[in-house]
């Protein structure tokens, strides 16, 4: 026998089911063929208001001076060689500018001097919300040319002696090698990770040594296996440069991941040959 409602339920229960949720659920179902996969389709509802929320409530939140901004994820992966239409993102919000900033502007401090503190304050704050921002987003932000904003992050890491967590550095990507070429040198000396965090000019997380140190593994195995620098560039996600400013350490200390190779325009055709 079927439960008969109450004149409150009858009244009021059909309210309870205006939602946006039910909205998108009536579209999936009617417009676009999930009327055989309903759970499939509250699923993927579920995931889109996950989203949208992630959106909308920090801008909710924003105080005098903050911004909301779109991050690449800090989630241990690379997200190289896509669009950035193709790259997941996640919303992180900005201090553009504060009172700290407004103070030593007040008290004469050089322009150059707080916009190169603004934007390292900017790389530290997103990482803290589980994003990285590239130079170029920096860029945009302050209106200054790319390489501006690479030689400003220079001058900051030289100064402090530490790297800046940009995408490049925190990702693994971009043209800069020196540091990791450093860290493959101290390796091939013979020292572990630990040690090789404390021995390096601009200190490192031992997260990232040892991703630099894996991934030169990672390359020694390909190139015994025959593949050529393009190839294990492309295998590993690597920069073509970074692949090639390795040869020269594995010239000298892996020449046995070299032999059946001949590369006339690489680094370490020069000093293989010699051996």
């Amino acid at each position: 026998m079927k439960k008969r409602h109450t004149d409150r339920q009858e009244t009021f229960a059909p309210m309870r089911d205006k939602t946006l949720k039910n909205v998108l659920r009536h579209q999936f179902v009617t417009e676009f063929g999930y009327e055989n996969k309903v759970i499939f389709a509250e699923a993927m509802i579920e995931r889109i208001l996950e989203t949208i929320a992630s959106f909308t409530q920090p801008a909710a939140r924003l105080k005098p001076g903050q911004m909301l901004w779109m991050a690449v994820p800090d989630d241990g992966r690379k997200h190289t060689k896509k669009r950035m239409r193709d790259t997941p993102q996640v919303p992180i919000v900005l201090d553009l500018v504060t009172d700290e900033e407004l103070a030593a502007l007040e008290a004469g401090e050089e322009y150059q001097s707080v916009r190169r503190a603004r934007q390292a304050r900017l790389l530290k704050q997103a990482r803290a919300q589980g994003g990285v921002l590239a130079q170029s987003d920096l860029a945009a932000i302050t209106l200054r040319h790319r390489k501006q904003v690479g030689q400003d992050i220079a001058v900051v890491q030289h100064a402090n002696g530490h790297i800046l967590p940009y995408r490049g550095s925190v990702q693994d990507i971009g043209a800069t090698t020196t540091h990791k070429v450093e860290v493959i040198r101290l390796f091939e000396a013979g020292f572990l990770e630990p040690e090789i965090c404390q021995r390096l000019a601009i200190p490192h997380d031992l997260t990232a040594v040892e991703n630099y140190v894996q991934t030169y593994k990672n390359m020694l195995k390909l190139l015994e296996r025959g593949f050529t620098p393009p190839e294990v560039a492309g295998i590993l996600s690597i920069s073509r440069r970074l692949v090639e400013d390795y040869l020269p350490i594995i010239a000298e200390h892996q020449p046995a991941a070299l032999a059946d190779q001949s590369w006339p325009n690489s680094k370490a055709d020069g000093q293989h040959k010699n051996r």
